[in-house]
């Protein structure tokens, strides 16, 4: 006999503990995380992040955080300069930002304030920082971008008062033909253009080739002779009309051949004109070029202002280029349009809802600095800088106070709207209430030495820039200036002391515009005109002697290249153009010729069938 035991069943009380202890076991495990390990998880994803944005080293030395109110305390933070791995760009003493639960619960990261402290610049590391350098490849933009600017900068290089020195002593008015070492521009291209002519000569003369012959010509005549003998036969009078069209044809089809090669001439001529203006422009470009190799300086007050603080602009220029470059590069990447499905009429309508609260990815609202050290006070905010602008409908702006007492720099103001809602925009304006100028030399050398030895200068700025182009102005003031300026000419010595004592105020302003890879400029400065006013009546009459000498050297060097190309042209014309004309005229004659033959024997034919029809039984008897 078998017993069959009964399994018990376990009552279940009000608590689960299987359910309750996986869960305590999760809690238990975020919370030992955030204890132990969430402060060295965000300081390592912030280096990791960091390095890798500014392609050097980041270090953070501590994160403090609280995971119930969700703030973060990051101290100690260092950005190495890519450039000079030894020194930091940027070092932050401490920053203390409070994020979104709301936010972060919607796997969005939003940070509501941030309070940014202690702030230093270009400050000596313990050991270089390491280079996370990525090759990236620059557009054809960029390249000829820097290209022009570097170009531009070697443009406005010289030295105003030593060319000056140099004419005063004679230098610059000798024998001109031992500068013109390199060839010149304008004569090369006066030889390229009789190679040209020739080429175009060669081919007007093998399709004046393919014109007709004398034969031709003989051959249409005698066609024309026989068909007017029939124009007398009232019976051949039709099969000679049909004659007289086909012939009219084919002189209307040889008279042809004879207007486009002239439209060809045409072309050719004009082509050849273009190019001998393009020659002709050259010799103001050599002339210009061998000015420069003598040091001729050049009294007009715009290239006296871009030889004086042209190099000074093009840098600040490259600056705004950099920022620009940085800009770029960290924007988020444009989304692409979606193609909205189009719905026939009648079928309904389609209706469009924001999404309430939304969040982009990630969302700066507001950090606010404020730093009081050894380099300097700066108080500024950073606003609404996020990865989906037109999200929150609002433009990244950065506005910055800051006093660099050690520098000597006061009253610093900088403003900037970031747009990049489609293609980016940057709108910016700032100030400089005073800052110190010392040692700089404005014109130097063996012969004459200007400097601003101490002034005080104030600033304006203002401007925009986008991926395409630059607009930008600079108004910069200089006062209570100590100039050192020394001359071994006793004259130029003169003209340096008129200039300092018309010059107690000093002005400079100067407008950048255009697409980055072909900017303009235009500086202008009251020292500019003081040094003209002062210059001209000293050396004008040298500088135009020596102009005169060049032009007549290198005209002299050009004039038989450019007097066979002269005669060229006016062959060409003669000789191409006189045959044009000659057949264009016999085949205009001809058909003039055929035309009115043609309408004669119409008319006579016509005239003596109506004659006839008038006494129809002329010549007959019963």
């Amino acid at each position: 006999m078998t017993e069959t035991k009964e399994k018990k069943v376990k009552k279940v009380g009000p608590i689960r503990t299987s359910a309750v202890i996986p869960l305590v076991l999760i809690i238990g495990g975020i919370i030992l995380f955030n204890i132990f390990f969430l402060d060295s998880t965000v300081k390592n994803i912030m280096e990791i992040v960091g390095s890798r944005l500014n392609t050097a080293q980041v270090d953070v030395q501590t994160v403090d955080s609280s995971f119930k109110e969700l703030r973060f305390t990051v101290k100690g933070i260092q950005v190495t300069n890519p450039s000079e791995p030894k020194f930091n760009t940027l070092e932050i003493g401490k920053i203390e930002f409070i994020m979104s639960w709301d936010a972060l619960l919607r796997a969005k990261a939003v940070v509501n304030l941030a309070e940014v402290s202690d702030i230093k610049v270009n400050t000596e590391r313990k050991k270089p920082g390491k280079l996370y350098l990525e090759e990236e490849q620059a557009s054809e933009a960029e390249v000829k971008a820097k290209e022009i600017l570097s170009n531009t900068k070697e443009e406005f290089k010289g030295n105003v008062f030593g060319d000056v020195a140099g004419v005063l002593a004679g230098g610059s008015t000798g024998d001109v033909t031992g500068d013109m070492t390199a060839k010149l521009e304008s004569k090369v291209r006066f030889e390229q253009l009789k190679k040209e002519i020739d080429e175009k000569k060669t081919n007007l003369t093998r399709q004046l080739g393919n014109l007709p012959s004398d034969k031709d010509f003989k051959d249409f005549e005698n066609r024309f002779n026989q068909i007017k003998k029939d124009f007398n036969n009232i019976a051949k009078l039709p099969n000679a009309l049909k004659e007289a069209d086909k012939l009219n044809k084919d002189i209307s089809a040889t008279f042809k051949k004879y207007d486009e090669l002239n439209k060809t001439f045409n072309q050719s001529i004009k082509e050849i004109d273009k190019s001998y203006k393009e020659a002709e422009a050259l010799i103001s470009k050599d002339i210009a070029a061998v000015k420069k190799r003598m040091n001729l300086p050049t009294l007009d007050q715009a290239s006296i202002a871009k030889v004086l603080f042209g190099p000074e602009i093009v840098d600040r220029v490259a600056q705004v280029k950099t920022y620009q470059q940085k800009v770029q590069k960290y924007m988020p990447p444009k989304k692409e349009k979606v193609e909205e499905e189009k719905i026939p009429r009648g079928e309904g309508v389609n209706y469009k809802f924001g999404t309430p609260k939304s969040y982009p990815q990630f969302w700066l609202k507001l950090a606010k600095i404020s730093s009081e050290n050894a380099q300097g006070n700066v108080k500024g905010e950073l606003k609404d800088f996020s990865t989906n602008q037109k999200m929150i409908n609002k433009q990244a702006i950065i506005e910055i106070d800051a006093d660099f007492p050690p520098q000597e720099i006061k009253n610093l103001k900088f403003k900037m709207n970031i747009d990049y809602k489609e293609n980016l925009i940057s709108h910016f304006n700032g100030s400089v209430g005073e800052f110190m100028v010392y040692d700089k030399a404005l014109s130097k050398g063996a012969d004459a030495t200007f400097v601003l030895k101490k002034s005080k200068g104030t600033s304006l700025f203002q401007g925009s820039f986008t991926s395409e182009d630059l607009n930008m102005t600079i108004d910069n003031t200089f006062h209570s200036i100590d100039y050192k300026t020394e001359a071994k000419n006793k004259v130029l010595a003169e003209v340096l002391n008129d200039v300092t004592a018309k010059t107690k105020k000093l002005t400079l302003d100067a407008k950048v515009k255009g697409k980055w890879e072909s900017l303009a400029f235009e500086i202008k400065s009251n020292l500019a005109s003081a040094i003209e006013r002062s210059v001209r009546g000293v050396i004008q009459a040298k500088i135009d002697e020596a102009q005169q000498k060049i032009r007549k050297e290198i005209e002299a060097s050009i004039a038989q290249t450019k007097g066979q190309v002269d005669s060229q042209i006016a062959g060409l014309k003669s000789s191409v153009q006189s045959q044009i004309d000659s057949g264009k005229k016999q085949m205009e004659e001809a058909k003039a010729k055929i035309e009115s033959e043609k309408k004669n024997a119409e008319k006579n034919a016509k005239k003596n069938v109506l004659k006839g029809l008038k006494n129809p039984l002329k010549g007959f008897s019963l």
